[in-house]
Order: C-alpha cells, then structure tokens, then sequence
C-alpha cells in the first residue's frame, strides 16, 4: 500500500504554528467544505487490470486532510458492485490513511476534527463481470456549499426543461416532479381577459374532434314555369341540397413545429 504526502495528521501539531486539527478546520472552511466531503483528483488516470484497480497518481481531500495515492492496486471480485472507501483514523499515527472495498456505500459523518472514531468515504463504485472491470463511477464530490447554490439558483417553484430524463434530484438535491406533459408553457398575463391567463400554474385548452358535419347549400325566394305551365314558388333562403359531409369524430391535431423536452417543477 503506497499512500503518502499526507499532511494535518500531526498528533502534536509540530509541523505547523497551530495544532492539526486547527489546520483541518480552517482548510475545510476555506474551500466551503463539510467533514463528509471530499475532493479527488487523478493526475495520472488509474489503471484497470483484469480484477485490479491501480491508482497511478491521485490526490485526495476529506475532512480538511490532504494525501495521495501512489501505484496503489485495489482488488475487487468478479460479477459484483465494490465500493472503494477512503478510511482515516487519527489514532493511527503510523498508518492513519487506509482502503477498504466493501459491497455497499458505508460512507459516515463522523466529525473527526471533534469526535473520535474512523471516517469512512465511498470514492467510486467498481463493477465488474466475469473476466474484468467493467465499468466505475465516481462519488458526487460536490461540497455542502455547492449543493447550497444549486438549490439557491433553483428555489422551490423552479421549472427546468432539459432533454435529460433523470429526475433533477439527483444532480441538484430538493424534490422534483414531472411538470406539464405533453403541454407547452404560456406567460401568464395580468391583464388578459382569460381568468386561467392571469396567474401561474393555471391548465387550458384541449384536444378537439373534428365532428362530422356538413353544409346546406341555400338559394334566395324566386319562382319558375314547369312544362305544363303551372308556376312553381319558393321562399327565400330556401335549403335545396348538402355539401358532403366531412369530420370524422376523431381528434385532429393543427400543431406548431416543435421539439420534445422533459419538464421538471421543483415543489420540496
């Protein structure tokens, strides 16, 4: 196991003018960070290898303490989910930084910059079949100070249109439901005349049938002589026949150009 260049794990303090835990803190403030937090970056991109997982060159941050990873292999099963987690315990003074894999996200919030006990980070879940890796997908590393500017640029009332299909929950956090199907969006007007126009979230229009139905064809009053002399007189706007009738009863559609999207109301 090669994990080294850590820093703030000093039980004394001796390598820096304030006390380790100082050190953290303040680190974990100036990158608007929680303890639960983290940050990973791959210099050099890790390497599969059948069921090894080697970290080339990675640099981490959790709870305010910094360290890296150096060729370091993790061995994961076949056909599984393994969940790679960054351990630190500060009673450790020889080896406070280790790797576990475990079947499932164990992550903890424990504070150890206040409490005792061994802080437990998912990094990545590793899947894999028969023979290999097959696929890895990185924690969300967003910060608690990331995740308040998402939900702050999207307040509760947000609708948010976008071609992706995965509720916005996921990326964003708050609770999001699908929002107008199948409809499109009208600005509201407070001085329209339609009711339904003059505040938000009001529904209207609808699909209608084109109803079977025809036109009279009609003449105005006037009179004409039969053969045999006898004159024969109508009324005026007399119905003498129907166009063909037209309309089928079934819904029509007279519809503008348009491209689908997926809508998204944040109501939580």
């Amino acid at each position: 196991m090669t994990i080294k260049n850590y820093t703030f794990f000093s039980p004394t303090g001796t390598e820096f003018p304030i006390s380790a835990t100082a050190d953290r803190r303040l680190y974990l403030m100036l990158g608007g960070m929680n303890y639960a937090d983290y940050k990973m970056k791959h210099w050099v991109q890790p390497v599969n290898s059948g069921f090894n997982r080697i970290y080339k060159d990675s640099s981490f941050i959790i709870a305010g303490a910094y360290f890296e990873l150096k060729e370091q292999a993790v061995v994961v099963s076949a056909n599984s989910n393994s969940y790679v987690h960054i351990n630190i315990d500060l009673s450790n003074v020889s080896a406070p930084v280790f790797i576990t894999v475990e079947n499932q996200d164990n992550s903890n919030n424990i504070d150890i910059n206040s409490n005792s006990g061994i802080l437990k980070k998912c990094i990545e879940n590793v899947r894999t079949n028969a023979s290999s890796i097959s696929d890895v997908t990185e924690t969300s590393q967003d910060s608690d100070l990331i995740k308040q500017l998402k939900l702050a640029m999207n307040p509760i009332g947000t609708v948010l249109t976008t071609i992706n299909s995965a509720n916005p929950t996921s990326y964003i956090g708050g609770v999001w439901e699908r929002f107008a199907q199948g409809r499109t969006l009208v600005g509201v007007d407070e001085n329209d005349s339609v009711t339904l126009m003059k505040t938000a979230n009001n529904e209207g229009g609808s699909t209608n049938p084109l109803t079977r139905h025809g036109h009279s064809v009609r003449r105005a009053g006037g009179s004409t002589q039969t053969d045999i002399g006898a004159a024969i007189n109508w009324a005026n706007d007399t119905a003498v026949g129907v166009v063909q009738e037209a309309g089928d009863n079934t819904d029509h559609n007279n519809w503008q150009s348009f491209v689908t999207v997926y809508m998204w109301k944040r109501i939580a």
